[in-house]
């Protein structure tokens, strides 16, 4: 690559987590040096760092849960919990030699990109500035804690905090305890609590719908055996992967599929709920797979317990004692804790984690509120050497992220290898490709489950779905190899 004296180093990659690392592991693997990956947290592991809450495990098979060039054959469970998968990201990081690559508790606020000579400008928080020529985000958009706006909550006397900033110095053992939500965090949560509480109530604004975990250990045999054996390792990968299609099939509105994941579920309901009351409660009124299908082994039978109550509507506000639900009742208890969820962006205002300006000082929000495309989930048009790891419709809803990171991430090396081989100064996407790929994306989108008749996060105002891929990994992966010719704009040196 052209070399700028004025840049820091060629590459900025925004974010230590999954995809953060993946990029860093690639470029090394491809015998690109020059990169510095900003992390705002004191390590890597982003989303497994930030969160450590009780119960907090991975709804993926673990060997599928892992960087494809970096297995490993000593995961302790078939769903690894969360110390585990950010000391396997740390142990990665450090086998590609990245830890001092990165700038660890740094906080990059905004980028510039400067057309007269190619290269984006960083404003850290501390003042401090940086130059790249090409930008890669990594950040994610679900990473601040969305504590609700309940009114009162500043009056309640006792303690409350949102499953994402976990209390660890609050024992919770002979308390009172409310759970606020039943989405991904609640389930995991829930039991948790369940087992140290003298009373927990679990307000659920909606059911959704759970599948059992059927989670075990790995025995140290068949540890031993994927180590000594690359194949054993990969015959066990391709089995867990063949289950993970039963999901695309009902995201893809299968019938026998939906109908097939829908028992399943209930099945797991009632084997643990008698009540009927409570069945009715914990049933969703919407088909499998318009929403996230949860994963849990325990926490029906946690509902199940004797000291612990469902309530079916949302707290609609907080007393100095407790919580007032929807339907007006008021319940007293000693801790609050809200599983409900993240904003979207990064920051707690809901805004990005970074503001990005690109061509003309348009900044990406502005440009995604009109026109919310990206080509291959990893460029968008007018934001020149700017790429995003598993963005908009850059994600295979069915399986592991760290698969649909790697497809994206070797997409992203190989237009690098572009603007370096011909010299570009730098190169932007097509908009008519753009367009035309993020159409066809969107109408595969809008015949799968995630268009169903529910509330989710997956789709925007409009009812675009922009959050996932309609296809396979393959699929994905066929797309990801058009000519970077054909889908981008260069722009030479004068």
């Amino acid at each position: 690559m052209m070399q700028n004296d004025e840049t820091t180093s060629q590459i900025g990659i925004l974010g230590a987590g999954i995809s953060g690392v993946m990029m860093g592991m690639l470029l090394r693997r491809h015998g690109i040096d020059s990169f510095t990956i900003y992390e705002k947290q004191a390590d890597v592991g982003g989303t497994w760092l930030r969160n450590s809450y009780p119960g907090l495990c991975c709804d993926v098979p673990s060997h599928l849960y892992s960087y494809s060039f970096a297995p490993n054959p000593d995961w302790s469970q078939i769903y690894a919990t969360q110390p585990e998968i950010q000391r396997y990201i740390r142990n990665s990081a450090d086998q590609f030699d990245l830890l001092n690559r990165i700038r660890f508790a740094t906080d990059v606020r905004a980028a510039h990109f400067d057309t007269h000579r190619g290269v984006w400008k960083l404003r850290l928080a501390d003042g401090q500035t940086a130059e790249h020529r090409i930008l890669i985000s990594a950040t994610g958009g679900l990473t601040s804690p969305n504590l609700p706006r309940i009114q009162g909550l500043d009056d309640f006397e006792g303690t409350y905090w949102h499953s994402g900033n976990w209390r660890h110095d609050v024992d919770l053992t002979g308390k009172n305890v409310a759970v606020v939500g039943s989405a991904a965090s609640a389930v995991q949560v829930v039991p948790e609590v369940a087992r140290r509480a003298a009373r927990l109530t679990v307000f659920q604004r909606s059911p959704n719908w759970i599948v059992a975990r059927d989670n075990r250990p790995y025995s140290e045999d068949q540890k031993l055996a994927f180590r000594a054996d690359r194949q054993v390792w990969r015959k066990h990968w391709r089995k867990l992967y063949r289950r993970s299609l039963f999901l695309h099939r009902v995201f893809r509105r299968d019938e026998q599929k939906v109908e097939d994941l829908r028992q399943i579920c209930l099945g797991a309901m009632y084997a643990a709920i008698q009540d009927q009351e409570v069945r009715k409660m914990l049933t969703p009124d919407y088909e499998p797979g318009c929403k996230r299908v949860l994963v849990s082994d325990d926490y029906y039978p946690a509902l199940a317990q004797d000291h612990v109550t469902l309530v079916p509507h949302g707290a609609s506000r907080a007393t100095s004692r407790g919580l007032t639900d929807s339907e007006g009742t008021e319940r007293s208890f000693d801790i609050i804790i809200f599983c409900t969820g993240y904003k979207l962006g990064g920051r707690d205002d809901g805004s990005a984690a970074v503001e990005v300006h690109g061509v003309g000082g348009r900044t990406l929000a502005e440009a995604l509120a009109e026109s919310p495309r990206a080509f291959n989930g990893i460029a968008i048009p007018g934001f020149p050497n700017y790429f995003t790891v598993c963005g908009i419709n850059g994600v295979a809803a069915y399986t592991s992220l760290f698969l649909s990171a790697e497809i994206n991430a070797e997409s992203i090396v190989n237009i690098i290898k572009y603007i370096d081989d011909s010299n570009s100064k730098y190169v932007d996407a097509r908009e008519s490709e753009t367009i035309k790929l993020s159409d066809d994306l969107q109408d595969k989108l809008q015949k799968m489950s995630w268009s169903g008749d529910c509330t989710n996060f997956y789709k925007n105002r409009d009812g675009r779905i922009l959050s996932f891929h309609p296809g396979t990994l393959g699929q994905m992966r066929r797309s990801s190899k058009m000519s970077p010719e054909m889908a981008f704009e260069s722009t030479a040196w004068n």
